[in-house]
C-alpha cells in the first residue's frame, strides 16, 4: 500500500518536472559522457576515515587519492558500502563527496558521488550538492521497502536524475548500484537498461555486484557499447569470458595492479598468467581475512598511504593491534609491497 502510494506521488512529480535534460540528440550526449569515463575504468570505493571518537575525518582524503592514483585507479566511487554510507549523515556525506571530488580531480580521477539512501528527499539534497563538483551521480535503490517493478524503480531513479544538473546546466550521468544481496532488489539489469533507453536516458552506468552471471552476460551483449558496465564479483577472471565490461569494481585501490595484469595477460592470450594473478589475489584476501578482514585493510593504509583511517563505525569489532606487524610480514611474503604497476596502451 505504502509502496503504491510512493509510486503515485513520484509519478506526479515526474509529470510536473518533465523530460530529463539529455537534449534532443541523446546519442550525442551519451557519446560525450562515455568519452569522459576512463577505459578500462578501475573503480575504487574508499573507506571513510574517522577519528578515534568516530567523528568524520576528511583530512586523509588527499593522501588516499594520491595513493590510489599510484596504483592505477582512475575512477572513485564515494560513500559506497565499504565507506559505510548507511552510517553517515547527509552533512557528512556532502563533506566526503566534496573532498573526494577535489582530491580525485587533482589526481586525474573520474569521481562518481553516491547519494543513495532510503529517504528520497535526502538523496535529492545530496545530488544537488554533488552535481556542483562530481562527474556523475550514483544511487542504490530503496532497500528497506523495495520497488515491486522496474517501472517503480525507474520513477525513483528519475527523481534523482532530474536534479543531477551541473553548474553549466548540463545533465550529469546516473550510475545504478546493483547490489541485490544487500538491497534485496532482485531485478534483471538487462531489463532495467532496456526500459531506461526511453524512460531514463541519463542512466549511463552500472556497478554490478551480483552473482547472476547470466544477467551480466545479457547486459554486456546488448549494452556494452552504450553504457559503462563494471563487474564486481569474484573471481574477476570469470567476467573476461562472459564479456569484459568497460571497467571493474576493485573496491580496494591496492588491487588495481593485479586486475590490470590479469586482464592484460588474458587479452594477450596468456590465460595461465591471468589465472596466476587471480590466484595471487585470493592469497592476499586470505591474509586480510586472517587478521580481521575490513578492519585489517583499514590498518594497512598506515603503511601504504601514511594515514590512519581510525576505527569503523558500529557495529564492527576493533582491529587487534598485535596483528599489525604479522599482517605486514605476511603481505610482504607474497610480494604485496613490490607489485609492478601496468600501464594501459593509449587508445
Amino acid at each position: 500500500m505504502a509502496a503504491n502510494l510512493l509510486f503515485v506521488v513520484l509519478v506526479s512529480v515526474q509529470a510536473v518536472c518533465g523530460v530529463l535534460g539529455v537534449g534532443a540528440d541523446g546519442a550525442t550526449w551519451r557519446s560525450r559522457e562515455l568519452a569522459k569515463v576512463p577505459s578500462p575504468a578501475l573503480l575504487y570505493a574508499p573507506l571513510t576515515p574517522f577519528y578515534s571518537n568516530l567523528s568524520l575525518n576528511v583530512e586523509p582524503i588527499p593522501d588516499l587519492a594520491k595513493t590510489a592514483a599510484g596504483y592505477g585507479v582512475n575512477l572513485v566511487w564515494t560513500c559506497g558500502g565499504m565507506g559505510q554510507f548507511y552510517a553517515l549523515t547527509v552533512t557528512e556525506r556532502e563533506a566526503i563527496n566534496a573532498a573526494w571530488a577535489s582530491a580525485g580531480h587533482a589526481n586525474g580521477q573520474y569521481v562518481v558521488c553516491h547519494v543513495g539512501t532510503t529517504v528520497l528527499e535526502d538523496a535529492i539534497t545530496l545530488t544537488k550538492a554533488a552535481s556542483q563538483y562530481c562527474d556523475a551521480i550514483a544511487t542504490v535503490p530503496p532497500y528497506y521497502e523495495q520497488p515491486s517493478s522496474i517501472e517503480q524503480l525507474i520513477v525513483f531513479l528519475k527523481a534523482i536524475a532530474e536534479v543531477s544538473i551541473d553548474p553549466n546546466g548540463n545533465q550529469l550521468p546516473l550510475f545504478y548500484y546493483h547490489i541485490p544481496g544487500s538491497t534485496h532488489v532482485n531485478i534483471q539489469v538487462a531489463d532495467l537498461l532496456t526500459a531506461a533507453a526511453t524512460e531514463l536516458p541519463a542512466l549511463l552506468g552500472i556497478k554490478y555486484v551480483s552473482g547472476d552471471t547470466l544477467d551480466w552476460f545479457n547486459s554486456v551483449q546488448a549494452f556494452n557499447s552504450s553504457h559503462v558496465l563494471m563487474f564486481a564479483p569474484e573471481p574477476k577472471i570469470q567476467s573476461f569470458s562472459l564479456g569484459v565490461g568497460r571497467g571493474t569494481v576493485l573496491a580496494e585501490d591496492f588491487y588495481a595492479p593485479t586486475y590490470s595484469r590479469m586482464l592484460l595477460n588474458y587479452l594477450r592470450n596468456d590465460h595461465q598468467a591471468a589465472q596466476l594473478e587471480q590466484q595471487w589475489k585470493y592469497k592476499v584476501m586470505a591474509i586480510f581475512g586472517k587478521y580481521g578482514g575490513g578492519v585489517a585493510e583499514r590498518a594497512l593504509y598506515r603503511k601504504i598511504a601514511g594515514v590512519d583511517l581510525g576505527p569503523r563505525r558500529l557495529p564492527t569489532s576493533a582491529f587487534n593491534e598485535s596483528f599489525y606487524m604479522p599482517m605486514l610480514d605476511d603481505l610482504a611474503a607474497v610480494g604485496f609491497f613490490n607489485q609492478s604497476i601496468p600501464h594501459w596502451p593509449s587508445a
